[in-house]
Protein backbone atom coordinates (compact mmCIF):
# COMPACT_ATOMS: atom_id res chain seq x y z
CA UNK A 1 0.00 0.00 0.00
CA UNK A 2 2.42 2.65 0.69
CA UNK A 3 4.57 1.34 -2.08
CA UNK A 4 1.33 2.42 -4.15
CA UNK A 5 0.86 5.45 -2.58
CA UNK A 6 4.08 6.41 -3.48
CA UNK A 7 3.79 5.87 -6.82
CA UNK A 8 0.32 7.93 -7.15
CA UNK A 9 1.87 10.83 -5.08
CA UNK A 10 4.59 10.90 -7.94
CA UNK A 11 2.32 10.65 -11.31
CA UNK A 12 0.21 13.49 -9.20
CA UNK A 13 3.34 15.91 -9.46
CA UNK A 14 4.35 15.16 -13.17
CA UNK A 15 1.06 15.57 -14.13
CA UNK A 16 0.75 18.67 -12.11
CA UNK A 17 4.13 19.55 -13.83
CA UNK A 18 3.68 18.90 -16.91
CA UNK A 19 7.29 17.14 -16.94
CA UNK A 20 9.19 14.56 -15.49
CA UNK A 21 12.22 16.79 -14.20
CA UNK A 22 9.68 19.53 -12.45
CA UNK A 23 7.63 16.74 -11.22
CA UNK A 24 10.39 15.74 -9.70
CA UNK A 25 12.00 18.60 -8.56
CA UNK A 26 8.52 19.79 -6.51
CA UNK A 27 9.28 16.18 -4.63
CA UNK A 28 12.52 17.13 -3.83
CA UNK A 29 13.39 13.92 -5.65
CA UNK A 30 15.96 12.70 -8.64
CA UNK A 31 14.79 12.88 -12.14
CA UNK A 32 15.44 9.01 -12.99
CA UNK A 33 14.04 8.43 -9.90
CA UNK A 34 10.54 9.86 -10.59
CA UNK A 35 11.02 8.56 -14.32
CA UNK A 36 11.49 4.85 -12.75
CA UNK A 37 8.68 4.99 -10.88
CA UNK A 38 5.97 6.11 -13.72
CA UNK A 39 7.46 3.43 -16.29
CA UNK A 40 6.65 0.99 -13.46
CA UNK A 41 3.12 2.38 -12.70
CA UNK A 42 2.84 1.79 -16.42
CA UNK A 43 4.26 -1.91 -16.40
CA UNK A 44 1.55 -2.45 -13.53
CA UNK A 45 -1.82 -1.08 -15.45
CA UNK A 46 -0.38 -1.73 -18.88
CA UNK A 47 -0.76 1.15 -20.51
CA UNK A 48 0.76 4.09 -21.48
CA UNK A 49 0.13 7.45 -18.85
CA UNK A 50 1.74 10.58 -20.81
CA UNK A 51 2.61 11.20 -24.14
CA UNK A 52 5.22 13.84 -24.53
CA UNK A 53 3.95 17.37 -26.83
CA UNK A 54 6.14 20.10 -28.16
CA UNK A 55 5.69 21.56 -24.65
CA UNK A 56 6.15 18.80 -22.12
CA UNK A 57 4.01 15.61 -21.77
CA UNK A 58 0.45 15.53 -21.30
CA UNK A 59 -1.62 12.59 -19.90
CA UNK A 60 -3.50 10.26 -22.02
CA UNK A 61 -6.36 9.57 -21.92
CA UNK A 62 -5.48 6.76 -19.56
CA UNK A 63 -3.52 8.86 -17.69
CA UNK A 64 -6.82 10.98 -17.03
CA UNK A 65 -9.14 8.30 -16.02
CA UNK A 66 -6.00 7.60 -13.23
CA UNK A 67 -5.36 10.90 -12.66
CA UNK A 68 -9.63 11.74 -11.32
CA UNK A 69 -9.01 8.71 -9.11
CA UNK A 70 -5.44 9.60 -7.94
CA UNK A 71 -6.98 12.92 -6.73
CA UNK A 72 -9.45 11.19 -4.93
CA UNK A 73 -6.98 8.61 -3.21
CA UNK A 74 -4.54 11.12 -2.06
CA UNK A 75 -7.55 13.42 -0.16
CA UNK A 76 -8.43 10.23 1.65
CA UNK A 77 -5.08 9.07 2.72
CA UNK A 78 -5.08 12.96 3.84
CA UNK A 79 -7.92 12.40 6.14
CA UNK A 80 -7.31 9.31 7.08
CA UNK A 81 -3.94 10.73 8.38
CA UNK A 82 -5.52 14.27 9.97
CA UNK A 83 -7.59 11.49 11.45
CA UNK A 84 -5.00 9.77 13.47
CA UNK A 85 -3.05 12.91 14.19
CA UNK A 86 -6.10 14.53 15.67
CA UNK A 87 -6.15 11.85 18.37
CA UNK A 88 -2.92 12.61 19.20
CA UNK A 89 -2.30 16.49 18.40
CA UNK A 90 -5.95 17.82 17.57
CA UNK A 91 -4.90 18.73 14.07
CA UNK A 92 -7.32 17.77 11.25
CA UNK A 93 -6.38 18.45 7.63
CA UNK A 94 -8.06 20.26 4.82
CA UNK A 95 -11.61 20.45 2.92
CA UNK A 96 -12.43 22.08 -0.40
CA UNK A 97 -15.62 23.34 -0.08
CA UNK A 98 -17.38 24.68 -3.46
CA UNK A 99 -20.32 26.53 -2.82
CA UNK A 100 -23.36 27.98 -5.36
CA UNK A 101 -23.68 32.09 -5.01
CA UNK A 102 -26.48 31.53 -2.31
CA UNK A 103 -25.24 28.98 0.06
CA UNK A 104 -21.71 31.19 -0.67
CA UNK A 105 -23.15 34.17 1.05
CA UNK A 106 -25.99 33.00 3.24
CA UNK A 107 -25.60 29.47 4.91
CA UNK A 108 -21.71 28.42 4.00
CA UNK A 109 -19.38 31.21 6.09
CA UNK A 110 -21.95 30.09 9.08
CA UNK A 111 -21.57 26.49 8.77
CA UNK A 112 -17.82 26.82 8.07
CA UNK A 113 -17.37 28.88 11.32
CA UNK A 114 -19.20 25.98 14.01
CA UNK A 115 -17.29 23.59 11.62
CA UNK A 116 -14.54 24.89 13.35
CA UNK A 117 -15.47 25.02 16.74
CA UNK A 118 -15.39 20.84 16.60
CA UNK A 119 -12.40 20.80 13.88
CA UNK A 120 -10.13 24.30 15.30
CA UNK A 121 -7.52 23.27 13.00
CA UNK A 122 -9.29 22.33 9.85
CA UNK A 123 -8.38 24.41 6.89
CA UNK A 124 -10.66 25.43 4.42
CA UNK A 125 -10.32 25.89 0.92
CA UNK A 126 -13.80 27.50 0.01
CA UNK A 127 -14.60 28.36 -3.59
CA UNK A 128 -17.78 30.26 -4.85
CA UNK A 129 -19.18 29.84 -8.36
CA UNK A 130 -22.05 28.25 -10.79
CA UNK A 131 -22.63 24.73 -11.09
CA UNK A 132 -21.49 25.01 -14.84
CA UNK A 133 -17.58 25.87 -13.05
CA UNK A 134 -17.59 23.78 -10.34
CA UNK A 135 -19.20 20.72 -10.89
CA UNK A 136 -16.17 19.38 -13.49
CA UNK A 137 -13.87 20.82 -10.40
CA UNK A 138 -16.00 17.90 -8.36
CA UNK A 139 -15.81 15.16 -10.86
CA UNK A 140 -11.70 16.12 -11.39
CA UNK A 141 -11.51 15.76 -7.76
CA UNK A 142 -10.62 18.74 -7.39
CA UNK A 143 -13.01 19.91 -4.70
CA UNK A 144 -13.97 17.55 -2.17
CA UNK A 145 -17.69 18.58 -1.66
CA UNK A 146 -19.78 20.95 -3.92
CA UNK A 147 -22.87 22.51 -2.36
CA UNK A 148 -25.66 24.10 -4.40
CA UNK A 149 -28.48 23.17 -7.34
CA UNK A 150 -28.50 19.16 -7.56
CA UNK A 151 -28.62 17.46 -10.62
CA UNK A 152 -31.32 16.18 -12.14
CA UNK A 153 -31.94 12.13 -11.50
CA UNK A 154 -29.34 9.83 -12.50
CA UNK A 155 -26.71 12.75 -13.51
CA UNK A 156 -23.66 11.48 -11.87
CA UNK A 157 -25.35 9.02 -10.19
CA UNK A 158 -22.76 6.36 -10.16
CA UNK A 159 -19.73 9.30 -9.01
CA UNK A 160 -21.60 11.39 -6.60
CA UNK A 161 -23.38 11.33 -2.99
CA UNK A 162 -26.04 14.02 -2.63
CA UNK A 163 -27.75 14.69 0.16
CA UNK A 164 -30.55 17.46 0.30
CA UNK A 165 -30.26 20.04 2.32
CA UNK A 166 -33.46 22.60 1.30
CA UNK A 167 -35.86 23.61 -1.40
CA UNK A 168 -35.22 26.93 -2.59
CA UNK A 169 -37.82 29.35 -4.13
CA UNK A 170 -36.29 31.39 -7.23
CA UNK A 171 -37.94 35.16 -7.50
CA UNK A 172 -37.03 38.15 -9.07
CA UNK A 173 -35.09 40.39 -7.06
CA UNK A 174 -34.74 44.14 -6.81
CA UNK A 175 -33.89 46.85 -4.59
CA UNK A 176 -36.16 48.67 -2.36
CA UNK A 177 -36.36 51.57 -4.15
CA UNK A 178 -36.92 49.97 -7.83
CA UNK A 179 -39.79 50.75 -9.53
CA UNK A 180 -41.54 47.65 -9.29
CA UNK A 181 -40.79 46.83 -6.05
CA UNK A 182 -43.87 48.49 -3.85
CA UNK A 183 -46.34 47.28 -6.94
CA UNK A 184 -48.65 44.27 -6.21
CA UNK A 185 -48.76 42.24 -8.94
CA UNK A 186 -46.36 42.78 -11.76
CA UNK A 187 -47.13 41.62 -15.89
CA UNK A 188 -44.37 40.03 -17.71
CA UNK A 189 -44.38 43.13 -20.25
CA UNK A 190 -43.58 45.64 -17.09
CA UNK A 191 -40.28 43.76 -16.92
CA UNK A 192 -38.85 43.92 -19.95
CA UNK A 193 -38.05 47.79 -19.46
CA UNK A 194 -35.14 47.01 -16.95
CA UNK A 195 -31.51 45.37 -17.18
CA UNK A 196 -30.75 42.25 -15.84
CA UNK A 197 -27.73 41.10 -13.28
CA UNK A 198 -26.79 37.65 -14.19
CA UNK A 199 -24.23 35.32 -12.88
CA UNK A 200 -21.35 34.69 -15.26
CA UNK A 201 -21.43 31.61 -17.26
CA UNK A 202 -24.57 30.59 -15.72
CA UNK A 203 -26.28 28.70 -18.60
CA UNK A 204 -28.12 26.60 -16.44
CA UNK A 205 -29.54 30.13 -14.81
CA UNK A 206 -29.91 32.28 -17.70
CA UNK A 207 -31.93 29.17 -19.58
CA UNK A 208 -34.06 29.00 -16.34
CA UNK A 209 -34.37 32.60 -15.97
CA UNK A 210 -35.71 32.86 -19.94
CA UNK A 211 -38.29 30.58 -19.72
CA UNK A 212 -39.78 31.51 -16.51
CA UNK A 213 -40.27 35.02 -18.42
CA UNK A 214 -41.99 33.55 -21.21
CA UNK A 215 -44.43 31.78 -18.92
CA UNK A 216 -44.86 36.03 -17.76
CA UNK A 217 -45.49 36.93 -21.43
CA UNK A 218 -42.56 38.87 -21.01
CA UNK A 219 -39.34 39.21 -23.71
CA UNK A 220 -36.28 37.38 -22.71
CA UNK A 221 -34.60 39.36 -20.55
CA UNK A 222 -31.69 41.97 -21.74
CA UNK A 223 -29.04 40.98 -19.87
CA UNK A 224 -26.78 44.47 -18.83
CA UNK A 225 -23.93 42.83 -16.47
CA UNK A 226 -22.66 39.42 -15.47
CA UNK A 227 -20.89 38.93 -12.81
CA UNK A 228 -18.88 36.30 -11.04
CA UNK A 229 -20.12 38.15 -7.72
CA UNK A 230 -22.84 37.66 -5.98
CA UNK A 231 -21.54 40.99 -3.49
CA UNK A 232 -21.66 43.19 -6.96
CA UNK A 233 -25.17 41.59 -8.18
CA UNK A 234 -26.49 43.09 -4.86
CA UNK A 235 -24.79 45.98 -5.06
CA UNK A 236 -25.98 46.96 -8.38
CA UNK A 237 -29.81 45.52 -7.24
CA UNK A 238 -29.15 48.43 -4.55
CA UNK A 239 -27.90 51.27 -6.51
CA UNK A 240 -29.89 51.03 -9.75
CA UNK A 241 -32.77 49.97 -11.65
CA UNK A 242 -31.54 46.04 -12.32
CA UNK A 243 -33.57 43.24 -12.04
CA UNK A 244 -32.20 39.38 -11.07
CA UNK A 245 -33.24 36.41 -10.38
CA UNK A 246 -31.85 35.22 -6.92
CA UNK A 247 -33.03 32.55 -4.33
CA UNK A 248 -35.25 34.34 -2.43
CA UNK A 249 -33.81 33.15 1.27
CA UNK A 250 -31.75 35.51 0.51
CA UNK A 251 -33.91 38.57 1.34
CA UNK A 252 -33.92 36.77 5.19
CA UNK A 253 -30.37 37.30 5.75
CA UNK A 254 -28.47 40.31 6.83
CA UNK A 255 -26.88 40.25 3.35
CA UNK A 256 -30.05 40.91 1.48
CA UNK A 257 -32.38 42.16 3.92
CA UNK A 258 -32.46 45.55 1.68
CA UNK A 259 -33.76 43.74 -1.46
CA UNK A 260 -36.71 43.28 -2.28
CA UNK A 261 -39.12 40.48 -4.16
CA UNK A 262 -40.91 41.62 -7.41
CA UNK A 263 -44.38 39.98 -6.97
CA UNK A 264 -45.29 38.71 -10.44
CA UNK A 265 -48.53 37.04 -11.74
CA UNK A 266 -46.54 33.35 -11.81
CA UNK A 267 -43.70 32.72 -9.38
CA UNK A 268 -40.65 30.83 -10.76
CA UNK A 269 -40.02 27.02 -9.41
CA UNK A 270 -38.39 25.89 -6.66
CA UNK A 271 -35.22 23.86 -7.12
CA UNK A 272 -33.44 21.37 -5.03
CA UNK A 273 -30.09 22.13 -3.20
CA UNK A 274 -27.50 19.94 -1.69
CA UNK A 275 -24.40 18.84 -1.06
CA UNK A 276 -22.54 16.45 -3.56
CA UNK A 277 -19.47 14.35 -3.23
CA UNK A 278 -17.50 11.27 -3.91
CA UNK A 279 -18.29 8.39 -2.54
CA UNK A 280 -14.96 7.69 -1.53
CA UNK A 281 -15.48 10.42 0.37
CA UNK A 282 -18.58 9.78 2.49
CA UNK A 283 -17.43 8.42 5.74
CA UNK A 284 -15.26 11.64 6.15
CA UNK A 285 -16.53 13.01 9.75
CA UNK A 286 -15.37 16.79 8.53
CA UNK A 287 -17.84 16.42 5.68
CA UNK A 288 -20.40 14.71 7.64
CA UNK A 289 -20.50 17.70 9.82
CA UNK A 290 -20.50 20.19 7.10
CA UNK A 291 -23.19 18.65 5.73
CA UNK A 292 -25.46 18.37 8.91
CA UNK A 293 -24.70 21.97 10.13
CA UNK A 294 -25.83 23.17 6.55
CA UNK A 295 -29.39 21.63 6.92
CA UNK A 296 -29.35 23.56 10.53
CA UNK A 297 -28.91 26.78 9.00
CA UNK A 298 -30.83 26.41 6.06
CA UNK A 299 -33.73 25.22 9.22
CA UNK A 300 -32.68 29.03 10.75
CA UNK A 301 -33.93 31.07 7.47
CA UNK A 302 -37.22 29.07 7.38
CA UNK A 303 -39.02 29.65 5.43
CA UNK A 304 -36.66 29.95 2.45
CA UNK A 305 -39.09 27.91 0.10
Amino acid sequence: MARDLALIRQFLAVAKAGSVSAGAEALAMSQPAVSKAIHRLEDELGVTLFERRARGIVATRFGEALLRHAKLIETEWSFAKAEVRAFREGHVGQLRIGGGPFFGAALLPLAVARLHERFPQLRIDLRIGVNTNMLPQLLNGDLDVLVGRLPGPGDHSGQLVTRRIADLRLGIIAGQDHPLAGRRRVRGRDLADYPWVTYQEDREGIAGLIAALARLGARPPRIAVESTSLVAAVQLLRTGRYLACLAVGLLRTNFGADLREVEVTERIPRFTAGAMYPRTLSTLAPLKSLVRLLGQEAARLQPIT
